[in-house]
């Protein structure tokens, strides 16, 4: 995200269509998603250790009021209008899951698109399998079998999830989707929209693999703060102390307080997170090697700048990174390379400042087309990390549990066994020259209380820093009552020491 010496995140790129059939298997937790406000689920299998996520190999609607047009776009549809019915075919195909998988539940998720669904969804199966979303139209379409699930989505509802009782293991299943609804339509993202498509989540058990770590309930063990940032009047943003100290009155208290570099500062005291401890607060700092150069700094060009550098860091308990948010920038093995080099050269130099990485969600979700692939080939390894860390952003508010490029990067990243750390986090954007909508502030003030009970659950995130800032997108501040107390709640119930 954008940084106090100038740094912007970079804009998302726009999708085209998307490789179909990715998996992703990935070791972790596989818990009930709450029926809450934004989510319309139904209950998993809390003893699962393993996911494995399909993305749908075929997906079309068909329309009786064009019986022989192909709908094969970036959106499924279903309705029961008397002038238009609409049915949404879906397929996946499902590989082997390990041997010795036990307790193995399916869901079959699908995501709003944009428009809010009707109160009544449902799942059927669907026998033939033999359908092609580039041909399907009504006159053809094959004929729906049992109904297997409904739903009942809310007006708030993004995303809906489906039980699938007859998935158990490998094979080729075809689902259609309806809505009894007759003065309403269901629209859901299809998998040519290229981000949050429809996706089979299978959970299950390996036996001998340990179930994720439990939360004790409460985030006691958890660091709270933020990023903050306000506009200067005339232009220009401001990431000084004083902004956070107002921004600590709001929805404090505030323990971290992220700041960044674009350049590796010659001390800690010229650096922008200098006066922190002065005003009681703790560091998670950010700084770029000179003019960017991550080659060099693997190679040693700078050792004797980061060694003055970390011998100028306080003891107290300082986080530190370079090159946050590296996935568009450089290769995993470049990034592991600077990544090593330079927890090498900094902890001899300080070996109180914990220093890890800090990815973007964005790139760690695989069923996209800006897929990081390989996640192994940017895990430095855990004797060149002491924690792992991700910024996770929804443009309008989605919560983690079920945020596919945040669980990208959290499944994979319980592996490592490492500290967890979410260092940017922001919930709705108020995008330049818009004013924000009161229903989207309230629902952004509803999913961080469910991200702060989910994550209280887990147990297994050390440090939660809001994104209390301006961006390349908009607004992401807490400038309305109700967000504001939430996350004052949250502050209140982390951990002060």
């Amino acid at each position: 995200m954008a940084s106090a010496r100038g740094r912007h995140r970079y804009q998302r790129p726009v999708h085209p269509r998307r490789s179909r059939g990715r998996l992703f298997a990935a070791l972790g937790a596989a818990t009930t998603i709450g029926a809450a406000t934004l989510v319309a689920t139904a209950p998993l299998a809390s003893a699962a250790n393993a996911q494995l996520t399909v993305p749908a190999s075929q997906d079309a609607y068909v329309s009786a009021a064009a019986p022989n047009t192909t709908y094969n776009t970036g959106r499924l549809s279903a309705s029961s209008s008397p002038d238009d019915r609409k049915t949404s075919y879906l397929t996946f195909v499902v590989p082997s899951l390990p041997p010795t998988a036990t307790d193995v539940v399916a869901r079959l998720e699908l995501t709003r698109d944009m428009h809010h669904l009707p109160s009544s969804v449902e799942l059927h199966s669907v026998p033939d399998t033999n359908w092609s979303e580039r041909s399907l139209t009504m006159r053809n379409a094959p004929k729906i079998g049992t109904q297997l699930d409904t739903v009942a989505p809310t007006a708030t509802t993004t995303q809906i999830s489906f039980s699938l009782p007859t998935v158990r293991g490998a094979g080729t299943f075809s689902f259609a989707v309806t809505s009894k609804v007759t003065n309403d339509v269901a629209r859901f993202r299809s998998s040519e929209y290229g981000t949050d498509v429809p996706r089979v989540v299978l959970s299950y058990r390996i036996p001998g693999q340990p179930a994720p770590p439990p939360g004790n309930g409460s985030l006691q063990n958890t660091w709270i703060g933020a990023a903050a940032s306000d506009p200067i009047p005339g232009g220009g943003i401001d990431y000084g102390i004083g902004v956070f100290n107002d921004r600590n009155a709001e929805v404090g208290p505030l323990t971290y307080r992220r700041s960044f570099d674009s350049t590796l500062p010659t001390s800690f005291q010229t650096s922008a997170a200098a006066q922190d401890q002065a005003n009681g607060y703790r560091s998670f700092v950010s700084w770029k090697p000179p003019n960017g150069d991550y080659v060099g700094a693997a190679n040693g060009r700078y050792d004797d700048q980061v060694t003055a550098w970390a011998r100028s860091v306080p003891t107290y308990g300082v986080y530190a990174t370079a090159f946050h948010e590296p996935e568009n920038d450089m290769t995993g093995p470049q990034f592991v390379a600077m990544q090593r080099h330079l927890y090498t050269v900094v902890k001899a130099a300080n070996p109180s400042i914990r220093w890890g990485p800090v990815y973007m969600a964005y790139w760690w979700d695989d069923g996209t087309n800006h897929y990081v692939g390989n996640k192994d080939a940017w895990w430095p390894g855990n004797d060149y990390a002491d924690f792992t860390a991700v910024d996770v952003y929804s443009n309008d508010a989605r919560p983690l549990e079920t945020h596919p490029e945040f669980r990208g990067w959290y499944d994979y990243m319980l592996g490592t066994g490492k500290q967890m750390i979410i260092a940017e986090y922001g919930q709705y954007v108020v995008k330049p020259g818009q004013t924000a909508d009161p229903a989207a502030l309230a629902d952004r003030a509803a999913t961080i209380r469910q991200d702060a009970a989910w994550l209280a659950e887990q147990g297994t995130i050390s440090m939660w820093l809001y994104w209390d800032a301006m961006g390349d997108k908009g607004d992401w501040r807490l400038t309305d009552p109700q967000s504001q107390a939430a996350w004052r709640d949250v502050a209140a119930s982390g951990r002060t020491k």
